[in-house]
């Protein structure tokens, strides 16, 4: 599968070495550029695809690793999603460490905002509830973390839950935007929540 990463701090580099390393072909952009990602990707160990932002949005799943002050400047107006899938991992932070602020939505789910933003793609949220050295550390032996999954369309849910468990890790789908959007944000009772579970079995909300 084509997958297309918009980032490349922690949350991006991680997930896009990830990724390649379960066999996916992986473009990687950020606002410095493709040619000064060329060093940071060939150190990563993986082959991995140094990117324009509209190269790697013409992927399959398209992976949102910006911060949430940036979502705008990259989700902007005319973008011919397709009904491509776009995996939104950002958190509402304003701010962080050592003056954390979060963004007022006022009632809306951060989700629900990047999917006004990307009208034509089938947004999926996933991967930002936990630290990511938290989320990627090893396991007890026989166990897997479970990643939350939430989205409108039950395909692209689908597709991104597989790829969640192609990194070793076990999905668990809270429902639509609305509902486990909030669930999973800053605040809501999966924001922080740590959660294994026996490799193999099944896990519900």
């Amino acid at each position: 599968m084509k997958i297309g990463v918009i980032g490349a701090a922690t949350v991006g580099m991680t997930l896009a070495v990830r990724l390649a390393a379960a066999g996916h072909e992986v473009s990687v952009a950020s606002r410095r550029g493709p040619q000064n990602l060329s060093t940071l990707l060939a150190d990563s160990g993986v082959p991995l695809t140094p990117a324009t932002t509209g190269q790697a949005m013409e992927a399959d799943v398209v992976f949102l690793a910006v911060p949430w002050t940036r979502v705008r400047d990259v989700l902007t107006p005319g973008i011919a999603w397709g009904g491509r899938i776009l995996v939104d991992t950002t958190n509402i932070f304003l701010s962080y460490a050592p003056d954390f602020r979060v963004d007022d939505l006022h009632g809306e789910s951060g989700s629900e905002i990047v999917a006004r933003l990307a009208p034509s793609a089938r947004v999926v949220k996933a991967f930002n509830t936990l630290p990511f050295a938290k989320m990627f550390a090893p396991a007890p032996s026989g166990l897997q973390r479970v990643i939350p999954v939430a989205g409108d369309d039950d395909v692209a849910v689908s597709v991104v839950a597989g790829l969640i468990e192609a990194m070793g890790l076990h999905p668990l789908g809270l429902g639509s935007l609305a509902d486990g959007g909030r669930r999973m944000e800053v605040g809501g009772p999966f924001s922080g929540f740590e959660l294994l579970t026996p490799i193999g079995r099944e896990v519900r909300a």
